[in-house]
């Protein structure tokens, strides 16, 4: 994906001369597998647009254990905290696999939006939709059991398909994965698994796990 391409899903509103404008902020690097964008209580000094990968959004608990939040794919800007206040972030952001990512540095960004208010209202709305997602994530952990959150989970990384669609493929997560998308530990979340591919909703080929039933684990994921 280009930076052109990149900037117009995200700002559809910008015109021909704000996009060059804007492309012309980002700075593009390859980041492998494993690599730490940003900690909690760092102060941001640059926002992140994602080209190419995955990247998760994760807390951490004082004992140490992960709870994702999101997980991102291409075109998806983060460390946007950067923006806003004193630009302290309040999470962890953490390539998945290796990425392309462009960074974007915080006071040029700023500078960008002040000039083009439309793109600054595109950001909100981003920002509104991602604080929503996390809000039901959280509140899924609060109200709902491991076997439904699992389920809406695969739906999600799916992109929950229409019936009557081709079986959904997911590359591979692993339970430990999984289980910090959903805030349960390993060890329930391959026991649900497993009920799941004996209940024939999914089942593992070639690497990948495969949605069979999308009607049956809808309502699973719904309670």
């Amino acid at each position: 994906m280009t930076n052109r391409q990149s900037l117009l899903a995200l700002f559809p509103d910008l015109d021909p001369a704000a996009q060059a404008d804007l492309a012309a902020l980002l700075q593009v690097g390859s980041y492998p597998a494993g690599h730490t964008f940003h900690m909690p209580n760092e102060a941001g000094a640059h926002v992140f647009l994602l080209q190419q990968g995955r990247v998760r959004i994760y807390k951490l608990s004082p004992e140490g254990r992960a709870l994702t939040l999101l997980v991102l794919h291409p075109p998806s800007l983060f460390g946007e905290m950067a923006l806003i206040g004193p630009g302290i972030h309040d999470t962890c952001a953490e390539a998945m696999t290796d990425c392309v990512v462009a960074r974007i540095e915080r006071e040029a960004l700023r500078a960008f939006l002040s000039r083009h208010p439309g793109a600054a209202i595109d950001l909100m709305e981003l920002m509104g939709a991602r604080l929503r997602t996390m809000e039901q994530r959280l509140a899924d952990i609060a109200f709902k059991s491991v076997p439904q959150r699992l389920a809406a989970l695969l739906l999600d990384l799916a992109g929950d398909p229409a019936d009557g669609a081709p079986p959904a493929t997911l590359v591979r997560y692993t339970h430990q994965q999984l289980a910090e998308m959903i805030g349960a530990y390993r060890e329930t979340v391959t026991k649900a698994l497993g009920d799941m591919r004996e209940a024939n909703l999914i089942r593992i080929a070639d690497d990948a796990i495969v949605l069979v039933d999308l009607a049956q684990l809808r309502r699973l994921a719904s309670g």
